[in-house]
């Protein structure tokens, strides 16, 4: 079986205190947090993993929040033109779940693979109250999972012939789903937003990287908030500590380096894995 290379793909940013991810932590430190896709290729397949935010949820550069933000399909479509691709170049789409700023181009890939968790389909039509309010799901998704021709939906974990792990991971949503990729240094995991960042696997770090490539002091979490860090986009903290636990078993090793999240700057300026 052929090992896969992993590039991470910048969508865009958005700039948020640090606490608002972190469980409060460092509340005053505002930082640039990616809008993230992953390419994954083996010579043979060419998977896509997200599809970034659609420049309608982007008003007046503002986004989530009311936060400071660019993006949109056309940095999609930019990210997968630094690779020589196209859409319709992509044989499967992945999504570690179904919010705003994870399925923005998913129109621009109707007859790709798609695969997603039920009851991420289920939380997308049958929102909590709290979700509604914050518009964590894009309206237009229902109508574009409708224009999908190759829909994989399925429920819990399934390993994939071609190598690829997927992993249900409750809490942040009803079928948030991790995504395993074997490669030559090793088994990566794609956390999507559970966790957003590596720090709330691994409270106890004392410094993150930043999109420009420099380093921030950051505050480690006190024993009372550890062992991991969950913050207010986590709508069910007792799924969520059994997803992570999960996150931390399926791992060849459970370190920071194997971890690629929904937006950790660091993972940006890596870029390749594997």
């Amino acid at each position: 079986m052929k090992k896969w290379k992993i590039k991470a793909l910048y969508y865009g940013k958005i700039n948020v205190p640090k606490g608002v991810m972190s469980a409060g932590l460092d509340p005053d430190l505002m930082i640039d947090i990616p809008y993230t896709g992953f390419l994954l290729r083996n010579g043979e397949e060419t998977v896509l993993v997200d599809a970034g935010i659609h420049q309608d949820h982007i008003v007046d550069g503002r986004a989530w929040g009311g936060y400071k933000a660019i993006g949109g399909q056309q940095f999609v479509l930019d990210a997968l033109a630094e690779e020589g691709l196209k859409p319709e170049d992509i044989d499967t789409v992945m999504y570690t779940h179904l919010h705003n700023d994870h399925t923005g181009a998913m129109e621009l890939f109707p007859e790709a693979k798609t695969y997603f968790q039920r009851d991420e389909y289920v939380n997308l039509l049958f929102q909590m109250p709290g979700q509604k309010v914050r518009e964590d799901f894009d309206p237009r998704t229902p109508g574009d999972v409708e224009k999908l021709q190759n829909i994989y939906m399925f429920d819990g974990d399934l390993t994939l012939p071609n190598g690829i792990e997927l992993y249900k991971i409750p809490g942040h949503t009803l079928g948030s789903m991790a995504i395993v990729v074997p490669t030559e240094e090793g088994r990566f995991i794609i956390t999507g937003d559970l966790p957003h960042m590596n720090v709330c696997l691994f409270p106890l770090q004392t410094e993150m990287q930043l999109l420009d490539g420099s380093f921030v002091e950051i505050t480690p979490a006190p024993p009372n908030m550890r062992p991991y860090l969950f913050n207010s986009v986590v709508y069910d903290h007792w799924a969520a500590f059994d997803s992570y636990n999960k996150l931390k078993a399926i791992a060849d090793e459970f370190d920071p380096k194997y971890y690629l999240t929904g937006h950790d700057p660091w993972v940006i300026v890596k870029k390749w894995f594997g």
